[in-house]
């Protein structure tokens, strides 16, 4: 009975320990976002849609962007740029143009992207139309645990917190030195 246990315990770890080699990587999730439906600030009149996935360090990471325009006349350009640390894969083009039409409302970009440490990224999308401004994107990347390496606080600056009560305050270094008379 007791060499039955141990060959049934031993086939049994086996077992576990195989199926755990085996078991597949959770499927990239999904960030969606959009600009449709919020404040628009003064500017090209150009809203934006965006799916990327998050994934781990190393994988690549589909981005999906989609600009809408009510402006049914000119050129609209876009420049792409992509933070230091997150590789184009798809080699796309930085500087784009796009004729509008009173057809055509949609102007979609694909890129495939990968960084090989974790952390949040982002793709910036400047978009200009003549005679209608500029409007300014961020597309968020997360890889790995998307830890934000520069850990911004309130509106961007490390020094910058909130108090219980909702007070901004600028939080700075100092040091304190105590002498004896």
């Amino acid at each position: 009975m007791k060499i039955f246990n141990i060959v049934l315990t031993s086939s049994l770890l086996i077992a576990t320990s195989a199926t755990a080699f085996s078991a597949k990587v959770k499927e990239p999730s999904s960030v969606k976002g959009t600009s449709v439906g919020t404040y628009a600030k003064p500017g090209a009149p150009v809203d934006i849609r965006y799916e990327s996935q998050h994934v781990d360090a190393g994988d690549s990471s589909v981005v999906s962007i989609v600009l809408t325009s009510s402006v049914s006349m000119g050129n609209m350009k876009v420049k792409l740029k992509v933070d230091k640390g997150l590789n184009d894969l798809s080699h796309s083009k930085k500087h784009l143009s796009f004729d509008l039409s009173e057809g055509k409302k949609e102007y979609p970009l694909h890129l495939e992207v990968s960084a090989d440490e974790d952390g949040l990224y982002y793709i910036s999308v400047l978009v200009s139309i003549k005679g209608q401004g500029m409007r300014a994107f961020a597309v968020p990347v997360y890889v790995g645990d998307a830890v934000d390496k520069t850990k911004k606080t309130v509106a961007g600056y490390r020094n910058i917190e909130k108090t219980d009560k909702g007070t901004t305050i600028s939080v700075s270094a100092a040091q304190e030195s105590i002498t004896e008379e």
